[in-house]
């Protein structure tokens, strides 16, 4: 007998229906026990932990300035700008405007209102969805402690509903109120979480000072707190006020004509702004802060109560603050930036920072971002790791000249070269090429990983930089810099002899929940360290000491500062235009480094900071004078490390040498060099050649001309290179000295660059004329000397004569006895010849004129009472000397009475 398929199928398909019919009726009801029970164990989890605790609302973290003044208060999602208060700083307006608000029975029901859940219920059912509302008081504090972002569910709901009607159990209305009121948001801004903040962000005061319209104002902003914020919806905050004065009225909570007075108060009169609109100025400082905070808690300050304190001096910090937005110095472009850090020079504290022109809340804080440092790093990366890795002391000579490493070309500013000069004439002007030669050099004897560790080693990340550095590292040519902060840490710790201390700007943070204190700067402090050498450092900072207070360039703006350090800089984009400038300063106190430039967009659309070259070195005079101003204990720089000596070279010399006796002042260096390495032997020294003769006499006007023999060889009188002892010690100078005879004081002195020549000088009288040969640069150093003498006393300059007449003188003007008279004349030289005349005083000779040599008299017979000149003459054949005389000759009768 065989089996009929069709028949064994159909029973087949008849089994099967009745399985799958019960499987789904035992489907529905194991999902049905399955919901219930889950349904109820997830309320049971979400209420079971109940707490009066947790109700509680966390104030605000608050950050604290170094005098212990409140500078910021933290705003969020979770606690905004709160401030906790109690149920006696409600005012009884803000309360019956509340209540008739949000929930008009609320100091009736055990914390679930059964009439508003049933309507809200209805509502939901009919729109397939849970739409809120229906919620007490009571059930908001519980949402807001318990379940903050959950999306609204059936079970939510009815877990509010159970912890709500515990926590009326073990809460009082009172306290619920409060709670609740310290927790919801009164508008859109994080300054309007609970009622302290929302108080002071609306109205800018206390609580329980608020009015019937302000109070009616802050109850309608909560049903919904961004549709009603005053400050963004005006005329829909309004509407809202008035809805809740008039439910006030149906409540019984005031009059009707109270509610009508109410309404005629605007509200644009009553708002003000926010009690925190100073936040700006200290935004970059607090964004600062929060970075520093959440890097050495792990902590975020707007979600963890705290209170943090700084060392922000807020004075310097809103000072900044107005550089950077332009209003101290008018930057004419708005697309200027400027970025910036200060900090104690000795212990890494950051009292002020910089963040970017108009900064705000957020921004990208530009003291933390890096640009390249131009000749900001010179100091250090050059000459300061030449004093380390070759020994060079602080007053090594280096030359400019036309140079080229390999393809590598680099130009001064000037695009001119400026030959031989000590170290810090090369930072003072900032020429690129030594600064070169030095880091070749440099690389030459350390490895870029160590340069690289010595950066690092001074709070530099160098993480992105390349791992072999390059030339142009020198001049600031860097893959992509340092940052404002990095820069002022890096020069603090060289003035303080290279102690590196962190830059921070905590001082510590307590918090609040769990009392536990972070010291984050008694942390820092016990992990100071030394970072690329106290010798070295010392030496730094002495360099940039010696030319800072130059008062020249960019320098002058720091005129007036004590003990100041400072160095500027300058980058450059690809077609040469200035594109970041620098200046970076320290004192014993604070070290401040500003940077100012524009961003990648306006550097793209071709601006540049050319004519803005000294605004830096403005804003970081002005800081630092500020602060030295406002500083009453002062410190000094750490004393001079043991490993450090002061030495004297001869300039240009390496090897050094010492200089000797006679070395020219300008050619002696003294500066610091690690002991050990200053010089052991002493220079040269060096003769001046014999003065063989020398001659002097006057010309013919008067004036004295002189004769040296020539100096060998000739051309040491005009070219320093001459001979090795002019390369040291100048040109020859031909010297001539004019005195006096008998006091041997010098009357004139003129010095000629060849062997002979007159001297613009002329002599009344007899005169000494002394020439001999010296160096230009040690006029100490000089030849024998030949004295020749040149004209005649004064006495020498008059006829020596008598005229008698009877035995009496004759003087000028008088008359005589007779008309006889004798002329006497003595020649001061044997050969000289005399000439007498007389004339009468209409010029007419009265007889010939007498001439002999030498002495001699002669007896001449004039009419009497005739007045007469006589004219007295002796010549050597050279120079001619006259003198006359007037008198009348008296009458020769007598008579007698």
């Amino acid at each position: 007998m065989t089996n009929n398929p069709t028949t064994r199928e159909n029973k087949k398909k008849r089994l099967n229906w009745k399985k799958v019919f019960t499987s789904f009726i035992i489907i529905i009801i194991v999902v049905c026990l399955s919901g219930g029970c889950f349904f109820a164990w997830s309320v049971y989890k979400e209420t079971e932990d109940f707490s009066t605790q947790r109700l509680l609302s966390g104030e605000a973290s608050k950050i604290y300035d170094v005098n212990g003044e409140l500078m910021y208060t933290y705003g969020s999602d979770v606690n905004g700008k709160r401030e906790n208060i109690t149920y006696e700083d409600l005012p009884q307006v803000l309360i019956d405007a509340v209540i008739a608000a949000e929930d008009s029975r609320f100091f009736e029901h055990d914390g679930f209102d059964l009439p508003r859940i049933a309507k809200t219920l209805i509502t939901n059912l009919a729109h397939f969805s849970i739409r809120g509302g229906g919620s007490t008081i009571t059930q908001q504090v519980i949402k807001k402690s318990y379940f903050p972002k959950e999306e609204q569910t059936y079970t939510r709901k009815i877990s509010e509903i159970f912890l709500a009607i515990q926590a009326t159990k073990e809460v009082s209305k009172e306290e619920i109120l409060t709670l609740y009121l310290n927790k919801i948001y009164f508008g859109r801004s994080t300054s309007s979480i609970g009622i302290a903040a929302a108080s002071k962000y609306y109205f800018n005061k206390e609580v329980s000072q608020l009015t019937l319209p302000e109070a009616a104002l802050l109850a309608g902003t909560l049903n919904s707190p961004s549709a009603y914020d005053p400050y963004y919806n005006l005329d829909l905050a309004n509407k809202r006020r008035n809805v809740i004065l008039d439910l006030m009225v149906n409540h019984g909570y005031i009059t009707q004509e109270e509610c009508d007075l109410a309404k005629q108060v605007k509200i644009e009169n009553m708002l003000s702004q926010s009690n925190m609109a100073s936040d700006n100025a200290l935004a970059s400082y607090v964004d600062l802060v929060t970075a520093e905070v959440k890097e050495k808690t792990g902590l975020d300050p707007a979600e963890t109560q705290m209170n943090i304190y700084t060392y922000c001096n807020q004075e310097i910090q809103k000072k900044a603050t107005e550089f950077a937005n332009g209003e101290t110095y008018d930057y004419t472009d708005e697309d200027m930036q400027m970025a910036g850090s200060i900090q104690s020079t000795q212990d890494g504290r950051i009292i002020a920072v910089i963040g970017g022109r108009n900064y705000k809340a957020g921004d990208k804080n530009k003291a933390t971002l890096k640009r390249q440092p131009g000749s900001s790093m010179k100091p250090i990366i050059d000459y300061g790791l030449a004093y380390k890795y070759l020994d060079w002391s602080t007053v090594h000579t280096v030359v400019d000249e036309q140079k080229s490493f390999g393809s590598y070309t680099p130009k001064n500013w000037d695009n001119s070269f400026h030959g031989s000069m000590p170290i810090k004439e090369a930072l003072l002007q900032s020429w690129n090429i030594p600064a070169v030669s030095t880091f070749e050099e440099v690389l030459e004897a350390a490895s870029s990983k160590e340069v690289i560790a010595d950066m690092e080693s001074l709070g530099i990340d160098m993480s992105t930089e390349d791992e072999n550095l390059t030339l142009p590292y020198a001049i600031g040519g860097w893959a992509n810099g340092v940052s404002p902060i990095e820069l002022a840490g890096a020069y603090a710790t060289i003035a303080n002899n290279g102690v590196y201390i962190e830059s921070h700007t905590v001082n510590y943070v307590e918090v609040t929940d769990s009392d536990k204190t972070y010291n984050i700067d008694k942390n820092i402090q016990a992990k100071a360290k030394q970072s690329i050498g106290d010798d070295v450092s010392f030496m730094i900072r002495e360099t940039m000491l010696s030319y800072s207070n130059s008062n020249s360039g960019n320098y002058k703006y720091l005129k007036g500062i004590e003990n100041i350090g400072a160095k500027t800089g300058t980058s450059n984009t690809n077609s040469g235009a200035s594109k970041d400038l620098w200046m970076t300063g320290y004192t014993p106190d604070y070290t401040c480094s500003v940077w100012m430039g524009f961003e990648e967009k306006a550097l793209a659309a071709g601006k540049n900071t050319s004519k803005y070259k000294a605004y830096p070195a403005k804003v970081v005079g002005e800081l630092l004078k500020y602060l030295e101003k406002n500083t009453s204990d002062k410190k000094s720089y750490p004393d001079k490390p043991d490993t450090v000596e002061e030495i004297k070279i001869l300039a240009g010399v390496y090897p050094y040498v010492s200089p000797n006796s006679s070395t020219p002042s300008d050619k002696i260096y003294t500066g610091w060099a690690k002991k050990g390495t200053g010089p052991n032997e002493t220079a040269i020294e060096y003769n001046i050649n014999h003065l063989s003769s020398f001659s002097a006499s006057l010309s013919s006007n008067g004036k004295i001309t002189v004769d040296f023999s020539e100096y060998e060889p000739a051309n040491a009188a005009t070219d320093e290179n001459a001979t090795e002892a002019t390369k040291m010690y100048g040109v020859i100078e031909y010297v001539v000295e004019i005195s006096d005879p008998n006091s041997h004081d010098i009357l004139h002195t003129a010095t000629l660059n060849q062997s002979s020549g007159t001297i613009d000088f002329t002599p009344s009288g007899k005169v000494d004329v002394t020439g001999y040969y010296r160096f230009h640069k040690a006029p100490n150093k000089t030849s024998n000397k030949i004295t020749k003498s040149v004209g005649s006393n004064k006495a020498d300059n008059k006829v020596n004569y008598t005229i008698t007449s009877d035995g009496t003188t004759v003087t000028n003007g008088s008359t005589t006895s007779s008309n006889v008279i004798n002329i006497k004349v003595n020649a001061q030289n044997s050969s000289n010849k005399i000439i007498i005349q007389v004339f009468t005083m209409d010029g007419t000779p009265a007889g010939d004129e007498t001439i002999f040599t030498g002495s001699g008299t002669k007896e001449f017979n004039l009419t009497p009472g005739v007045q007469y000149r006589i004219k007295i003459s002796e010549s050597d054949d050279v120079k001619t000397i006259t003198d006359t005389i007037t008198f009348t000759i008296g009458n020769s009768d007598t008579s007698t009475e």
